[in-house]
């Protein structure tokens, strides 16, 4: 079970890279970024979308792992 958990692991990392590199290729488009405090200059829209993902994989992580940190006493329900 171990093996096919494996197996079906890696056959979704592969199907990600190559969306991934497929993305990568075809939005090769360059898209200005302006925030408030900061503007990005000309980029590929495939490296803005992939670094938009990362941070947001990154936050989301990092707020998991705070969450997870915190230890919450069960509270008991009065009927």
């Amino acid at each position: 079970m171990r093996l096919v958990k494996r197996l079906v692991t890696l056959v979704w990392v592969g199907t990600l890279l190559a969306t991934g590199c497929a993305l990568y290729l075809v939005n090769t488009d360059t898209v200005t970024v302006d925030l408030v405090w900061l503007e990005i200059p000309e980029t590929s829209l495939s490296v803005v979308l992939f670094v938009t993902f990362f941070i947001g994989v990154i936050t989301g992580s990092t707020m998991f792992f705070i969450a997870s940190l915190v230890r919450t006493k069960p509270q008991i329900l009065n009927d």
